[in-house]
């Protein structure tokens, strides 16, 4: 039997070994599950439910808040997906986080209109900064 066949399969997270790299997927994964969250509310997928939504908008901005902090740092690992232009246009970065945490403090999670309303600008300032500085993730590595 071979080792492979006897190891559970490791995802690519938990093949990473940098600990600065693990922290800042770790924020990353969490914030995206906020924001999976809110958007099955938004569109219907399934229903709003506020209390749900108010922790999910308070996860994004414990999330948003400590973007800067996690990537201050340029740890680097295999199989991390932040670019290294994160470093080089750093202030153009923590701007980028800036309007990200902004846009998540101002999130109205009071009601459906409120999310559907306001939910499109973290979306917004979330794919503005991956477009700029996070590498597409290799669907067969990652997932």
């Amino acid at each position: 039997m071979t080792l492979a066949l006897s190891t559970p399969h490791l995802t690519a997270q938990e093949q990473i070994t940098n600990k600065g790299v693990k922290k800042r997927v770790a924020l990353m994964l969490t914030a995206q599950a906020a924001v999976a969250t809110l958007t099955d509310m938004m569109a219907g997928r399934v229903v709003f439910h506020p209390t749900r939504a108010r922790a999910a908008r308070r996860t994004l901005m414990q999330t948003s808040r400590n973007t800067i902090k996690r990537f201050k740092r340029p740890h680097s690992d295999p199989l991390s997906n932040a670019r290294p232009e994160i470093w080089t246009y750093w202030s153009d970065f923590k701007a980028n986080a800036e309007v990200a945490d902004d846009a998540a403090r101002q999130l109205n999670v009071n009601s459906l209109a409120g999310l559907r309303r306001t939910l499109p600008n973290v979306l917004q300032s979330c794919l503005s900064c991956h477009d700029s500085y996070r590498v597409e993730p290799n669907e067969f590595t990652t997932h």
